[in-house]
């Protein structure tokens, strides 16, 4: 647990996952990543899903950042991709700090990808999927949900549309249009090169920020800024952002909260020969 400013900030994990590690690190050699993050038999390496709870008491206000893989994942997908909720999910999570899917005021996803966005819905009667967090407003890019609902040949597989609309059909959906503070010391930067209008919650404290890095930093590894994934729409874009996201967090000692690194949660940089680097874990 954090406090930064108004906020008290905590991670939770949804899951545990496998995925290729070359499609985790695109075009960097199995040589180096292998050094990172060892794969299995399968040319897998182990990632995790994680979302940021962000209470600020004063205003009575719990936000979720991201949902995970949630309730609702089809057995096929969970088994290739060697899925692990067995801790629980958001849902454990959520319990050991006294909360429940009801107290959620807030839902904020970076993205849609199935798994920062499948946790939005559960398994509702007969099967039907409803939403899993029943008071909350869901916040979501504008461009990045017409994305979902039409995507290309490139990353289709990495939504599950149907799953969206019983937020469609309600009235707790928010389409944002561009970077802005939703709230006071919780803003929204926009990121471009892993997906169609990624939003990043950056909570702002009195002299430092924490920035959920969603997939442009996805792990620690991928603090190099040409380490990115084959799953980035715009590479090159993905570089630039990350960059001067990089010096952002150098600039005031920020934070990093990794959405998928399934050792290191949050991490302070330094600078190193030049660059920005690891420095330091950081418990949230």
């Amino acid at each position: 647990m954090l406090q930064l400013g108004r906020w008290r900030l905590t991670a939770l994990l949804d899951a545990t996952f496998a995925v290729d590690g070359g499609a985790a690190f695109g075009i960097v050699p199995r040589s180096l990543w292998a050094r990172e993050a060892a794969p299995d038999e399968q040319n897998r390496i182990r990632l995790a899903a994680r979302s940021l709870l962000a209470v600020d008491q004063a205003a009575g206000r719990r936000v979720l950042v991201d949902a995970g893989f949630g309730d609702c994942l089809e057995p096929a997908f969970a088994a290739r991709h060697a899925v692990d909720r067995s801790g629980g999910g958001l849902a454990a999570g959520l319990a050991a700090l006294g909360l429940g899917a009801g107290d959620i005021t807030d839902l904020v996803l970076t993205h849609l990808h199935r798994e920062h966005a499948g946790g939005l819905v559960r398994p509702g009667r007969g099967g039907t999927p409803e939403l899993a967090f029943p008071r909350a407003t869901v916040h979501v890019q504008r461009r990045a949900w017409q994305w979902a609902h039409a995507p290309s040949e490139h990353d289709r597989a990495a939504f599950r549309p149907e799953l969206l609309d019983p937020l469609a059909h309600g009235s707790q959906l928010h389409l944002v249009d561009g970077e802005l503070e939703l709230f006071p010391g919780f803003e929204l930067v926009v990121s471009e090169g892993h997906t169609v209008a990624q939003q990043l919650p950056r909570i702002r404290g009195d002299s430092s920020h924490l920035t959920c890095c969603g997939d442009l930093v996805p792990t620690a590894a991928h603090l190099r800024p040409a380490w990115g994934m084959a799953f980035d729409l715009q590479p090159l874009t993905a570089i630039e952002e990350k960059k001067v996201l990089l010096a952002e967090a150098l600039e005031d000692d920020g934070i990093l909260l990794f959405g998928h690194d399934p050792a290191i949660a949050a991490c302070r940089l330094c600078e190193r020969d030049g660059h920005p680097a690891f420095r330091e874990a950081v418990e949230v």
